[in-house]
């Protein structure tokens, strides 16, 4: 290795990660949204006013939704600290997320080689769900990153930390459960099949799937815990959402699987990984070490997904599942390659391509496209404009998250704090002064109700795909 590229090599993480905090620079500011208003900053909020709490019952269960408490701690802990304006809150979830990207960079490199870690970093860091999640008071970048943590421990064989990590993961959310299932079923079947013939003494068996059994442990605790002091072992209203029809779950398979494969131009690496697979099969190059990674990653992918599948899902959970895709497509296509300006031109052509398809191409109104903050801005224009009209008194009927905007001031939305709308609801049978639709959120009486003769649209807000209207009614 040249000097010259071992110092570019050394210089390589900082940078990414320098220029990565530039370009969120514009995001931190950015009022509450989706939910991380509705549920996780409010509950954020609500344990810093009353309480740190660790232990099931003592936060909020009507906030928490019943999920483990260590995210909401931290995060607590950290405006205790540095205070609860919007940057502050903010700067939270973007320092995980550059120790997600670290992470991403050492472990790809210590599981393979270091132009697999570049590669893996940049590609990983252009990923649309991962730009638009750094931001957001959210815990699946928190997830993710023990996710890794957890897995580069196993690999390794260090105990000690897969202890601590795996305990952090299943402490911050119950999907957390997925990853340590498949671990079991890499260690009882996996791992005898890549190893076959290799003799392995029951007693070490046994030792490593007693510490394994730790997080199990601790997840068995914070049930019976719930179940103590709230009566339920899980969430009830999560259960509720719980999909059984097998059709269903088949057709959710094939959509989750699509996200994460084929969307913003994954499918074509995930081709160029498979044609690199089939080409190094047939080198016989790939190892033992490999083989069982890429084996590993392929399962845990599979078991996440239909885990997902009778669950309730949005696209902003299969960050977990992502470096295990990302990781695996880097070493193949740099493994495949054999000359250096082809890896490299690799590398360049692939980060080109999802930065035009997370910067310019789709850039809808979710959580995970960076399309959000158009949203977010119009609507706060929105929610101003009402300030502006003194409709504070005024009944008003608006979708579930704009009530939300209305009505919390800690979230972003109100210039003045001190004045927020109280008298806000969706009920129906109910006479409204007004009405607010948006286009993030589908109100099934929307059509109905601007067909209404005794009402006129008083302001619409519309920028791209992003739209508000307020409706008024006409004096009888």
């Amino acid at each position: 290795m040249s000097k010259q590229y071992y110092k570019l090599s050394h210089l390589f993480l900082p940078l990414v990660i320098v220029f990565f905090i530039i370009s969120r620079f514009g995001y931190l500011n950015l009022p509450f949204y989706w939910d991380e208003a509705w549920s996780y900053a409010t509950a954020v909020f609500d344990m810093n006013d009353h309480g740190l709490a660790l232990v099931p019952g003592n936060g909020n269960p009507e906030l928490t939704r019943g999920h483990p408490l260590l995210f909401y701690f931290l995060s607590a802990v950290w405006t205790k600290l540095f205070g609860t304006s919007l940057m502050m809150v903010h700067l939270f979830p973007l320092m995980i997320s550059c120790l997600m990207l670290a992470a991403v960079f050492f472990i790809a490199r210590a599981m393979f080689d270091q132009e697999t870690s570049m590669a893996a970093t940049v590609l990983f860091a252009l990923q649309s769900v991962f730009l638009a999640q750094s931001t957001l008071l959210l815990p699946e970048v928190m997830l993710a990153l023990y996710t890794l943590l957890t897995v580069f421990a196993y690999f390794r064989k260090k105990w000690t930390l897969f202890a601590a990590c795996s305990v952090l993961l299943v402490m911050t959310k119950e999907t957390g459960m997925v990853l340590i299932g498949t671990l079991f079923f890499d260690k009882l079947v996996l791992e005898r099949l890549i190893n076959s013939g290799q003799k392995k003494s029951g007693r070490m068996l046994i030792r490593e799937l007693a510490i394994m059994s730790i997080p199990v442990l601790a997840f068995f605790i914070f049930m019976i815990l719930q179940k103590i002091r709230m009566g339920w072992f899980l969430y009830p209203g999560h259960l509720n959402l719980a999909i059984l029809d097998p059709h269903e779950i088949v057709n959710r398979i094939r959509i989750f699987s699509s996200k994460l494969l084929f969307q913003h131009g994954r499918n074509i690496l995930f081709f160029s990984a498979m044609a690199a697979l089939g080409y190094l099969i047939f080198k016989r190059s790939v190892n033992k070490p490999s083989a069982h990674f890429l084996l590993f990653s392929l399962v845990f992918i599979i078991f996440f997904i239909a885990f997902s599948s009778v669950n309730f899902f949005t696209t902003r959970y299969l960050l977990s599942v992502f470096p295990f895709f990302i990781i695996p497509c880097s070493w193949l296509i740099i493994t495949g390659l054999k000359r250096k300006w082809l890896k490299a031109s690799a590398v360049v052509a692939f980060a080109l391509l999802f930065a035009w398809c997370t910067f310019a191409g789709s850039r809808n109104e979710q959580d995970t496209s960076l399309g959000y903050k158009n949203t977010v801005l119009l609507q706060k224009q929105a929610v101003n404009f009402a300030e502006e009209m003194h409709w504070q008194q005024k009944s008003i009927y608006s979708a579930f998250l704009m009530q939300y905007y209305l009505s919390i001031p800690e979230l972003g939305y109100l210039n003045d704090k001190a004045q927020p709308f109280m008298n806000i609801s969706n009920k129906t049978g109910k006479e409204y002064d007004l009405f607010i639709f948006c286009s993030n959120e589908q109100d099934p009486l929307s059509d109905t109700l601007t067909k209404r003769s005794d009402l006129f649209l008083i302001k619409r807000f519309e920028n791209k795909t992003a739209w508000v209207e307020i409706f008024g009614t006409r004096a009888k």
